[in-house]
């Protein structure tokens, strides 16, 4: 009853917060569009958490809204409207669409998880209690080892890559389960950290910021527990938060020039310019970073979370130059679903920059930079059914990302590893705006399949292996509750 009543308190509390964030909204130059964009927020969270289960959506919802809105806080701190700063009407309507765009995406969330029941969360912690640390941390090692060789295979087989690599999600469920298991048992968190310190080192010497990953699965495992806001767990998501803020600015600060000496070095594919030579190129960009660049590089972050640039541009040219597609781009990114290229080898490749091109004008990067820039699943739904029902396939995301949490989370006997799997598939596919439709349905389906087909094959003795032996059952830590004033 106690931890009902801390949760309504909680849930006024920030209400209030946000009410009083959208009053002081409307002095801003954005008015009207700051009070939507923190009034949208708790409505989002409403629609989307679940008390006591990973907020595997509540995060991709969250951050989808950010990138919807960072527009407007951005534009209000240089005190110009968002007409004044793009020159015309069209991003003040692409961040409406975009934030009506992420509600309906969470309303559609909502809607799958009707009939779903209560929160699982006593069936979470009894597993979590169940646990051996140190075996989880064995089994991180072993999907660490096996899914850095299913990418190498994928990288090799190009045709059937899609297929391999969606059995490498098996190392984020292993992530994500000691994350969790870690911060209830409130031990072995040298092995926590030096999951987060390996997977740190690793993501950052590729072309992408993959680093940020592991601190996405963090903070979704602090924020799996009711007391979310206390103790360790709080200290783990605001580290998460911090070293995300961080590297993120710092990374911004030098990911131009990092890129132009991985093209400029490398003679084949990424892996095969040495370690020792990337390390020492970001310690020499790191190095001679000064407070201006890390000024400029939290602009460009800021400038680069915000997503609705392109989506604006597309506004402008659709359908004024380029006609609405009836459906047609949303048509591709399902049919391409039942085409695996392993079968299908002449399937039209996907280039996110030249589509955008043609839908914005915009002279943007491609694949010549190593980059791809897309106009983002919102603008192409746009683009395919015009400002008001765009909405719909929007909606049908929503309640499909929300049909998969349910089968991992709900469906399955398991339900610590079928959270874990839930969060490896919607994780790094449901948190990002600029997405394009055809990579977000056919990258969670593959996933999807992929990690069902390991918790059936594997599930039963993966939880096996996990659990403490009887033997030491008698030593075994034992969860204490503490009474709360």
């Amino acid at each position: 009853m106690l931890e009902k009543r801390t949760g309504k308190s909680g849930s006024w509390l920030f209400w209030g917060i946000c009410v009083g964030f959208a009053i002081l909204g409307w002095f801003t130059p954005n008015g009207l569009l700051t009070c939507a964009a923190f009034l949208a927020l708790p409505v989002i969270v409403f629609l989307v958490w679940r008390h006591g289960e990973p907020p595997v959506l509540l995060f991709g919802c969250t951050f989808q809204w950010l990138q919807a809105t960072a527009a407007i806080f951005y534009t209000n701190h240089q005190g110009v409207t968002l007409e004044e700063a793009f020159g015309s009407y069209e991003l003040t309507a692409a961040t409406w669409l975009s934030i009506v765009g992420v509600i309906v995406l969470a309303a559609g969330v909502r809607c799958a998880f009707i009939g779903a029941g209560r929160p699982r969360q006593p069936e979470l912690e009894k597993e979590a209690a169940s646990l051996d640390v140190r075996k989880i941390g064995t089994f991180y090692v072993a999907a660490f080892v096996f899914s850095t060789l299913i990418l190498f295979l994928a990288s090799r087989f190009w045709s059937a890559s899609q297929i391999i690599a969606a059995f490498a999600s098996i190392k984020w469920a292993a992530v994500f389960i000691l994350c969790y298991t870690v911060l209830y048992q409130r031990r072995g968190y040298g092995l926590l950290c030096g999951c987060l310190v390996l997977e740190f080192v690793t993501g950052l010497f590729g072309v992408f910021s993959s680093f940020k990953s592991v601190f996405f699965v963090l903070i979704v495992a602090a924020l799996s527990f009711p007391a979310a806001l206390k103790g360790t767990r709080l200290i783990a998501m605001i580290a998460g938060l911090l070293v995300l803020l961080i590297t993120g600015v710092a990374w911004s600060s030098i990911k131009t020039d990092y890129r132009a000496f991985l093209t400029d070095e490398m003679s084949g594919p990424e892996e095969t310019l040495p370690i020792e030579r990337r390390f020492d190129k970001l310690s020499d960009l790191t190095e001679s970073l000064t407070w201006d660049n890390l000024i400029e590089g939290f602009d460009t972050l800021i400038l680069r979370v915000s997503y609705v640039n392109f989506f604006a541009l597309t506004l402008e040219n659709v359908p004024s130059r380029v006609p609405y597609e009836h459906g047609a781009l949303w048509e591709d990114a399902v049919t391409r679903v039942f085409m695996p290229r392993v079968l299908f080898p002449n399937k039209s490749l996907l280039d996110d920059s030249e589509r955008n091109r043609f839908y914005t004008g915009a002279n943007v990067a491609g694949a010549e930079s190593n980059t791809s820039i897309g106009i983002g699943y919102f603008g192409e739904s746009y683009i395919d059914f015009g400002p008001v029902f765009m909405f719909i396939p929007i909606f049908l995301l929503g309640l499909f990302y929300g049909l998969i949490n349910r089968l991992f989370v709900t469906h399955v006997r398991y339900k610590l590893l079928g959270s874990a799997f839930a969060v490896a598939v919607l994780l790094f596919n449901a948190y990002a705006i600029e997405s394009s439709n055809a990579k977000l349905v056919g990258g969670t389906v593959s996933v999807a399949l992929g990690s069902g087909a390991m918790y059936l094959l594997f599930g039963s003795a993966l939880m096996r292996f996990l659990t403490r032996s009887t033997r030491s059952s008698s030593s075994a830590w034992v969860p204490v509750t503490i009474p709360e004033a």
